[in-house]
Order: C-alpha cells, then sequence, then structure tokens
C-alpha cells in the first residue's frame, strides 16, 4: 500500500505546474533578436543582435549586445550599402509589470560605439561619383522600450522599439528601430 500512495503522490507532483522565479538578481541570459528600420526602401535594412544581461534588483537589468545592420541608402537608380558594426551596453530599468511578472514592460538606455562602412569601402559609384568618406567611427546612446513575455520559465519573448542617436553616420544623426528577439535565461 506504501509502494502505491508513493507512486500515486510522485505521479500527482509530476503533473503539478511549478512556477519559477523570474527576474532573480544575478541570474544571467543570452540574448538574439532582428531589427528593420521603419520606412526602408524596396531592399530590407535589418539589425542583427546578439548578447548577454544580467539581472539586478527589482527586474531591472545591465545588458551588453553586439550588434550588425545592413541598411541602402537611395541614390538615383542605385542602392548604396552601409554596414554598421556596434557594441551596446546599457542599463534596463522595470518598469510596469502583472503580478507573477511574465509580461513585462521595460525601459532601456544605453551607449553606443562602432564602427560604420558604407559601399564596401568603394570610393567611387557605378555612375562614376565620388563618396566624401566610405568609413567612420560612430558613437551615440540610444533608448528602448521593451515587451517582455516569459514563454517558459526560461525563455522570454521580446518586442522592442529603439530610438539611436549616432554620431559621426553619413545616414544621419537619429534612427528608429522595430524588433523582434528571444532571450534564454540560465
Amino acid at each position: 500500500m506504501k509502494k502505491l500512495l508513493i507512486t500515486m503522490l510522485f505521479i500527482l507532483t509530476m503533473n503539478v505546474q511549478s512556477f519559477a522565479q523570474q527576474m532573480i538578481p544575478k541570474q544571467k541570459g543570452f540574448e538574439i533578436s532582428y531589427s528593420v528600420f521603419p520606412k526602408s526602401p524596396e531592399k530590407q535594412n535589418y539589425v542583427f543582435a546578439a548578447g548577454l544581461i544580467s539581472y539586478g534588483k527589482n527586474g531591472r537589468y545591465v545588458f551588453g549586445r553586439a550588434e550588425y545592420s545592413r541598411k541602402y541608402f537611395e541614390y538615383r537608380d542605385y542602392d548604396i550599402p552601409i554596414d554598421t558594426y556596434l557594441l551596446n551596453a546599457g542599463y534596463s530599468f522595470y518598469s510596469v509589470g502583472e503580478s507573477m511578472r511574465n509580461v513585462n514592460l521595460n525601459l532601456g538606455i544605453g551607449a553606443l560605439g562602432g564602427y560604420e562602412q558604407v559601399n564596401r569601402n568603394k570610393l567611387i559609384l557605378h555612375d562614376g561619383s565620388l563618396l566624401n568618406t566610405t568609413e567612420s567611427f560612430v558613437y551615440g546612446f540610444s533608448g528602448r522600450l521593451s515587451l517582455e513575455s516569459y514563454l517558459t520559465e526560461h525563455l522570454v519573448f521580446i518586442v522592442d522599439g529603439q530610438l539611436r542617436f549616432l554620431q559621426n553616420s553619413p545616414l544621419g544623426t537619429l534612427h528608429s528601430l522595430f524588433g523582434l528577439g528571444l532571450r534564454y535565461n540560465f
């Protein structure tokens, strides 16, 4: 009878859903994301990013990301490719969320630094026009608003919007992004 009772209790406890603690201080996570620039021309403009996060108190976290972006600048009938390699480091504040913290709205600020390359470092365009610059170091800061939803106790789905201010960029100083991402907390 004891064996049957222990077996029944074991089966019942395996079927009970347990709620994991989320956003524990010093918990780490790995994040990947794909973003697009609004109002892109026919060719796809995109940003790939991967990085690490570390949670602090009250759902806040520090993040560090490496990003690659490809954007096209329209010139007559030719699209000039612009590749950007950035490092983005900053802090995200927990703003609003439900009591179980399964869905959260976070506001983040970050510093940006990196390298931008225009037309694959070729000074002359196909029509003979000459570019003033083909490469530059860029720097600035960013603001990020993200909606984060826990799919499982370790997997987080992220929808975010970013506004960036980049100095020395041939495309201008303000850039906006809309993106989707996944984070795995370990």
